[in-house]
């Protein structure tokens, strides 16, 4: 029995730290506090109940803890050399209640952006779209299917909290991946695309391959293979993109790296190509592909709106010597041999030549208006359709709002299968 006052006003106030984190703790076991029953039911059953059942475990965990902890603390009450070991329990759990709270947090803001019967809609053909976008190469990559939790977000660029992280809860693997989607580009999503490049190049092995490609392309210009390396893994994603959804998924990144005061500038660190760059590849993409074409008037009117005299002095001499290698730069992004793929590029998996404008309009022709009401068409060229919908809205600007309204109401229809 403690006998000092001090030492057992310590073990007490222990006691009733390990009881009250407890507590709070257990209020995790109700996902209503996180989000609504409503929002949590309008996630479809192959996303919602796998990931549920995988916070329940990291809560169930994280109470353990608190038991035991608690445990810790009342027998201290007794034996003041306990003490210091159940202080190390409380501040233990102390952190990990934090670490449970943030993962709960993140999912269930991203499960209550679905607010409305309009938004549930299009999340959950925001859904199905990034998983069919992922299915072909997976499938070739050995690779089980991986469920996809789309939200929507405020800003201009999206994100992805790839599948079979690690998550802020100690030894808590994420189940999903979890894809940002930005209100800017919720109805012509070709950023979708994007963030699941980044998961299907995790899978695959693709970043190391394409930086080994990129550095052969650029042995004879050694800055410019320092410079160009490290932006491999968004330039395989955008490469990603551009397979699905083509000359749309260019368009639309310029619509977002556009900005005066950004897209000459080469902050150090920062794994995105330079604006100016990312976009002309994206150009270079479409023209090793399609031949001429549209991107040859996107590229004119990028050049001709920020010419490299504005760039920094600094960096001018290498985004120009950029430019005229990137055909090469280009070409090597479309052969590099995917691990992951038997050594096959990722053309082969998911072929460019499919958005093609000429096959868009093909696609349109044949389907007629049954393209954006029918579920069979919904389901089997989802995909397409997005590439459809950018690539006449950016080629056709005086039916912009048109084109956009119809994409609108299309992602608000009856969500496809996944």
């Amino acid at each position: 029995m403690i006998t000092d006052a001090a030492t057992r006003a310590v073990a007490a106030d222990l006691e009733r730290q390990s009881a009250r984190w407890l507590a709070a703790a257990s209020t995790f076991l109700d996902a209503e506090e996180f989000a609504s029953e409503p929002a949590w039911r309008s996630v479809e059953l192959y996303i919602g109940m796998p990931l549920r059942r995988h916070l329940k475990l990291i809560v169930d965990e994280l109470i353990d803890i608190a038991r035991a902890t608690v445990a810790l603390t009342r027998a201290a009450r007794r034996d003041a050399l306990a003490i210091p070991e159940a202080m190390r329990a409380v501040q233990n759990l102390r952190r990990r209640y934090s670490q449970v709270e943030t993962t709960l947090d993140f999912f269930g803001d991203a499960v209550s952006t679905r607010t409305s019967p309009q938004l549930r809609a299009t999340l959950q053909s925001l859904d199905a779209l990034a998983a069919a976008g992922m299915e072909a190469v997976l499938g070739q990559a050995g690779h089980p299917p991986i469920p996809v939790l789309t939200y929507i977000d405020k800003g201009m660029g999206a994100s992805i909290l790839r599948a079979d992280i690690r998550l802020w809860a100690p030894g808590s693997i994420n189940p999903v991946a979890a894809i940002k989607v930005v209100r800017f580009h919720a109805y012509l999503p070709t950023s979708l695309f994007h963030e699941v490049g980044h998961q299907v190049a995790a899978v695959t092995g693709w970043v190391p391959a394409l930086q080994a490609s990129l550095g052969r392309v650029l042995a004879p210009d050694p800055e410019l293979r320092t410079m160009w390396l490290p932006w491999a893994s968004e330039i395989a994603a955008d490469v990603f993109a551009f397979c699905h959804t083509g000359y749309a998924s260019v368009a639309a990144l310029y619509d977002v790296v556009g900005d005066a005061r950004t897209i000459l500038r080469w902050p150090i660190g920062d794994p995105h190509p330079v604006g100016w760059l990312r976009t002309l590849l994206g150009c270079a993409l479409c023209r090793g592909v399609y031949g001429r074409g549209p991107w040859d008037d996107l590229e004119a009117a990028v050049v001709t709106a920020f010419p490299l005299r504005r760039a920094d002095p600094t960096v001018r001499a290498l985004l120009d010597r950029s430019r005229r290698r990137m055909p090469a730069i280009a070409a090597a992004c479309l052969a590099t041999a995917v691990p992951g793929l038997a050594g096959r590029p990722i053309t082969t998996a998911v072929d460019p030549r499919r958005v093609a404008p000429a096959a868009l309009a093909e696609l349109e022709r044949s389907a007629g208006p049954a393209l954006w009401t029918s579920p069979h068409w919904r389901r089997t060229e989802g995909i397409r359709i997005v590439a459809l919908t950018g690539l006449r809205e950016a080629e056709r600007p005086d039916e912009a709002s048109a084109w956009i309204a119809r994409a609108r109401d299309w992602m608000t229809a009856t969500p496809m299968a996944a």
